[in-house]
């Protein structure tokens, strides 16, 4: 049933009150500073898995920090991928709000197997990414290009790290409520400090929403009258409602000679009504993505580095028989036939030591291990039967990585080689026959390298080339499902993919007048492509069947462009670029057709005006070309997204009340003209979306 969000409702008399109460466990004097203009490290480690200085590293790789973070105008969306849409080369489509931003990366086109999702540098799987909420994030790493060879399968197109948020000397505590557009509420808490040695990092935030709708009925009935019936069953009869809380929290504790632990948390509590009386398509689900952190420097010689993560999803789902069309009109069974429990468990573990063999030379050598548990269970109601589905991933690899810097370091020289070992075990798939098929063992190497000369001060070159390999899902080895409304096909034979690609960039620099010009092109391949279909169920009216296969290969290349300039000491602006050719060849189908979430051009401009005595504001236009969501360029509305612009813009200025309390004050407007178009395969963006946000910032 719909429900109302009590819990929403509370938060609108506590959560102001919340971040002072927090506040008073540090008895520390104050400092007046903005936590958007804290010093952030000029160390990168998402590109190299080492601390180097960004400016050395041959590849290309964009930063999106905390105050480039708050300056962003705020998405009807609150998800992860807003961040990072302005970047070239990152191409982000919305899911709704319990999965996650769809990342694509280089024109790959397909975030699951070809984009890899990193928290504070673990990876995880893309669903579980939800777990942090944007508040929590304290910058955003994109590493373009594919790196396999430092972060194993699914980076194809490259990386996304995000890294959580810690406690800073003059963080102090905030509490905030937004309001916006469908009914939202946006209620955020947060504390954090650093003691000593010891920094911690509290966080609660809500995102509460039921006035829109995902899958608007009449482009479903669109859909169902143009011969694609599956669509109908789940859309959206009324608005959608969802409930998401999320808490974090980061401790950390430093010692003088550079030792370090830390403890990572970050927890979502979801639910979310499908639009139609009892369709749940997730009932309070929780997701918890954790990890613990050791460092220690190893004398002069390197620094040792340890790090366990645990990662747990628990995703219960109610279905029902949903819509039908009877004699030319939409009708409405809201009887349950089925419940779905469905949990995943992650728990990855990795030892890195980097040896320092000279003044400009860094030797990484590592060892990663996996497990990950996935169990379904679905209860046919009407049958009183069930169905179970579970398996075991174990992936191990070894890698080692050499950086060498000459001339001053002028010159980097960067090399790279993993070896990865899967092992899919442990398979019990009730409804197929063998119900314990074999075991599935898949193994690959792969390799990447890069070199960047800077020529002087302000200009240098650089060049990378890497491979990927993606080994694929049990789900898709194993499992075979002929009952309910959503059959499978199991493809045993399906080949690994796997990638290779190349680059070569420009960048220029003029500090003294805020110039920064960019400009990377890139060309590669995919081969034995895994492609994906959700086909209409000719036994089940209103069914579909998942199929996967191969396909032939898939021939990418384009142009990177990115541009920032000072106009003023307050005002700049900033601009980016993709230019994308993604086709499918040597297949017999799909030949020459363009690849699913592959548009050919997509990019940002916009200005941002920073004055703290007056106020700050930020105007942005963003603009994506058509793309089509399948292999086949399917030429019909949803499967074929058309092109689109928007015009964001952002106001926000903070209000000293006295030494030790600020007043936080921001209005928001996305999409200004009030545009509709396809965010994903059959969901819709609502249109205009405003918010407006005060809250209370308490010094310490």
């Amino acid at each position: 049933m719909k429900r109302k969000c009590v819990f929403a409702k509370k938060c609108l008399r506590w959560v102001l009150c919340l971040g002072f109460l927090l506040g008073g466990l540090s008895s520390q004097a104050w400092a007046l500073a903005d936590d958007s203009k804290q010093v952030m490290d000029k160390m990168t480690v998402t590109a190299t898995k080492t601390e180097v200085d960004p400016s050395t590293v041959p590849f290309t790789m964009h930063t999106v920090d905390r105050e480039d973070i708050d300056s962003q105008p705020t998405p009807f969306m609150n998800n992860l991928g807003e961040f990072i849409r302005d970047v070239p080369g990152v191409h982000v489509a919305q899911y709704y709000p319990w999965g996650p931003p769809w990342i694509h990366l280089r024109g790959t086109g397909y975030f699951i197997g070809r984009t890899i999702y990193l928290v504070d540098g673990m990876p995880l799987n893309p669903f579980l990414s939800v777990a942090v909420n944007p508040n929590d994030v304290e910058k955003v790493d994109v590493l373009l290009g594919p790196s396999s060879a430092l972060y194993g399968p699914n980076a194809s197109g490259g990386a996304v790290n995000y890294i959580t948020r810690r406690g800073e000397k003059g963080m102090g505590a905030l509490g905030r409520i937004a309001y916006g557009s469908n009914n939202t509420i946006r209620p955020h808490a947060r504390v954090g400090d650093q003691v000593g040695n010891f920094n911690y990092y509290l966080s609660y935030s809500g995102d509460y929403s039921d006035g829109y709708q995902m899958k608007p009925l009449d482009g479903m009935i669109e859909l169902y009258q143009r011969g694609k019936k599956q669509y109908l069953r789940e859309a959206s009869y009324e608005d959608n409602e969802y409930q998401n809380s999320w808490l974090a929290g980061k401790f950390g504790w430093e010692s003088e000679r550079g030792t370090s632990l830390t403890l990572s948390l970050n927890f979502n509590q979801r639910y979310l009504y499908g639009g139609q009386k009892n369709l749940i398509l997730n009932d309070d689900g929780q997701i918890l993505v954790s990890s613990l952190k050791f460092e220690t420097p190893l004398s002069s010689i390197g620094k040792f580095k340890a790090t366990f993560g645990y990662q747990h999803d628990d995703h219960p789902q109610q279905y029902t028989n949903g819509l039908s069309m009877q004699n030319g009109r939409v009708v409405l069974d809201p009887t349950v036939n089925r419940r779905r429990d469905w949990t995943r468990e992650h728990t990855p573990f990795e030892v890195q030591t980097d040896f320092y063999l000279g003044k400009n030379n860094i030797l990484t050598t590592g060892v990663f291990w996996s497990r990950e548990k996935e169990k379904r269970t679905d209860h046919y109601v009407l049958s009183g039967t069930s169905s179970t589905s579970e398996w075991t991933t174990d992936q191990t690899a070894v890698y080692l990585q050499d950086q060498h810097m000459l001339l001053d370091d002028r010159l980097t020289l960067m090399a790279g080689v993993r070896y990865d070992h899967w092992r899919y075990h442990d398979v019990f798939i009730q409804s197929c026959d063998p119900q314990r098929p074999d075991e599935v063992k898949k193994h690959t190497t792969t390799y990447r390298g890069g070199v960047k000369y800077k020529i002087n001060d302000n200009y240098a070159l650089r060049a990378s080339v890497g491979t990927a390999f993606w080994p694929g899902t049990a789900l898709w080895f194993f499992q075979t499902v002929k009952t309910g409304t959503a059959w499978r096909e199991a493809n045993p034979d399906l080949e690994p993919e796997k990638t290779w690609m190349s680059d070569m960039g420009l960048d220029v620099n003029f500090p003294g007048t805020g110039t920064y010009l960019g400009a990377t092109v890139y060309y590669g391949e995919i081969k034995d492509m895994v492609s994906y279909s959700y086909d209409e169920n000719p036994y089940v009216p209103g069914g579909s069947i998942i199929r996967t296969k191969n396909l032939g290969k898939a021939e990418i290349y384009g142009l990177e462009l990115k541009a920032d300039q000072r106009i003023t000491d307050e005002l700049s602006l900033f601009a980016a670029f993709t230019l994308n050719h993604s086709r499918i060849a040597d297949d017999p189908k799909n030949d020459g057709n363009q690849l699913r979430n592959a548009p050919d051009y997509w990019g940002s401009v916009g200005l941002r005006y920073l004055n703290p005595e007056l106020f700050n504001a930020e105007a942005l236009v963003r603009f994506s070309d058509s793309r089509y969501y399948d292999d086949d360029n399917t030429d019909l509305p949803y499967f074929h997204m058309d092109s689109y612009e928007t015009v964001d813009a952002k106001i926000w200025r903070d209000w000293k009340l006295s030494e030790d309390l600020i007043l936080t004050t921001q209005f928001s407007a996305v999409n200004i003209f009030d545009k509709e178009y396809a965010t994903e395969i059959v969901y819709v963006n609502p249109g205009r979306f405003l918010e407006a946000t005060v809250g209370f910032k308490y010094l310490f």
